[in-house]
């Protein structure tokens, strides 16, 4: 069975022609190595009658076969046919030993997984190689290189959302503070349900598409590029994308050239007749809420995140984990503040101030509805530009109005400059102690007395 198969494997013979020794100038018809063996004239007696004539003879695969020609002429033509036949289409067996024939059957095989490769452009290419890398192995050259760049790049594929969640996951485990979280949680999320494959195959291109294609002002889509940067920017540090490059999201054109075409709305504020009617109608759970608010100027996040041992008899600490800005300040207590929240039972210093509300939305939306109850439209951030205005107005000094609401100058200037006069932020900041006259405050949230019959 071994001797079958291997003659099924084997290349094709090479055919071996005999020709007659009186065939002259046998060495033109050698031809691509093929191998003539001279033999004498052969005669014939048949029937008393002596044949002389011409022949040779073909080996082919094992088996002989005699031609005969009547004249040299015949010989020499039939034998030229036969050597241009074999030889035709089969220069391969004619070239290639065993071992070289084997050898190119594997190679074909190989490259048929690779169809875009031909045997001579992978070995052109390998020729090449060699003389770069010298006597060692080429696919050993290729790993050491490639862990060079892995550690130069520190490049470690991952989906935008898996590098999102452990974004998220970190500033969690971190204490970040909840407005910030919601912040990442409402833009990242939109980052990452948008483009749900790797993260560096995302493109600067389609995020800037993306970002162009959204119905939002140009301050979102700035605040939305910043999200896309820091997201990027935290997959570049764990490994995620090469570190010897800038990332894609920071190749997104920046928008900070760019105007709405709107024009920014004119900064909405309470009048002090108005704040007085709040504070006046305010349920005791928000009544402190209020007075820091139109008072102080903390923002509403900061209001939420206080504990009653960060607000001391002269002044309230905004620590920096609960300020909008990451920074510590110190704003003074008022005259007026004073005054509102000496009205309030305050809680153990550990305690919230806010504490029947988890969420700083929630504490937005009761004090929307007490607003609504005491008669006046609410003012959207209302508090904290009222504060600002009144302020600026009463003090006339930017920087000092900035240090305590936590601004910078330049904003203060922009947004609350001449929005009020000094007497009216004199009626602001002495409402309960002095003008205007303070209407009636009614026992909100209180429990009623029952009269016994």
């Amino acid at each position: 069975m071994a001797s079958h198969a291997a003659n099924r494997t084997r290349r094709p013979q090479i055919p071996r022609i005999h020709f007659a020794a009186q065939i002259p100038h046998l060495e033109e018809l050698k031809q691509n190595d093929t191998s003539f063996n001279r033999t004498g004239v052969r005669t014939d007696i048949k029937n008393g009658t002596v044949y002389s004539g011409y022949y040779f003879v073909q080996t082919i695969n094992g088996q002989r076969k005699q031609t005969r020609c009547s004249s040299l002429e015949e010989a020499k033509s039939r034998a030229k046919q036969l050597i241009e036949y074999l030889t035709k289409d089969r220069r391969e067996s004619r070239v290639l030993s065993d071992t070289e024939y084997a050898d190119y059957s594997a190679a074909l095989q190989i490259l048929r997984n690779h169809p875009n490769f031909t045997l001579a452009a992978v070995v052109s290419e390998w020729s090449a190689a060699s003389k770069i890398v010298g006597e060692g192995s080429i696919v050993v050259a290729c790993e050491a290189q490639k862990k060079t760049d892995e550690r130069q790049s520190g490049f470690k594929p991952s989906s935008v959302k898996s590098v999102y969640d452990e974004f998220m996951a970190q500033l969690e485990a971190n204490d970040a503070s909840n407005r910030y979280l919601e912040d990442c949680r409402s833009r990242m999320r939109r980052l990452a349900e948008a483009f749900n494959g790797y993260i560096h195959n995302v493109s600067a291109k389609s995020l800037s598409d993306w970002m162009n294609g959204l119905s939002v002002s140009v301050r979102t889509r700035r605040n939305f590029r910043t999200a896309a940067v820091t997201l990027w920017k935290y997959a570049k540090e764990r490994g995620y994308l090469p570190r010897n490059l800038e990332t894609e999201a920071e190749l997104v054109p920046a928008l900070s050239r760019l105007k709405s075409g709107k024009k920014d709305a004119e900064i909405g504020i309470y009048k002090p007749e108005e704040f007085a009617k709040i504070l006046a109608g305010s349920p005791d759970f928000l009544l402190a809420s209020f007075a820091i608010g139109g008072f102080a100027g903390l923002r509403s996040a900061e209001v939420h995140r206080l504990v009653w041992g960060d607000i001391h008899d002269t002044h309230i600490v905004v620590r920096a984990n609960n300020a909008k800005t990451g920074s510590r300040r110190i704003v003074p207590v008022l005259p007026a503040l004073k005054f509102w929240l000496g009205k309030v039972e305050k809680g153990e210093p550990k305690e919230r101030l806010c504490a029947r509300f988890s969420h700083e939305n929630g504490l937005a939306r009761a004090q929307s509805l007490a607003i609504e109850r005491a008669g006046v439209a609410p003012v959207h951030n209302g508090l904290r530009h009222s504060f600002c205005t009144y302020r600026l107005a009463e003090v006339q000094d930017a920087a000092k109005v900035a240090l305590e609401a936590g601004n910078s100058p330049q904003m203060l200037f922009k947004h609350y400059r001449a929005l009020a006069t000094a007497d009216r932020a004199t009626d602001w900041f002495t409402i309960g102690i002095g003008r205007p006259r303070l209407p009636r405050r009614k026992a909100v949230g209180r429990r009623k007395s029952v009269r016994r019959q």
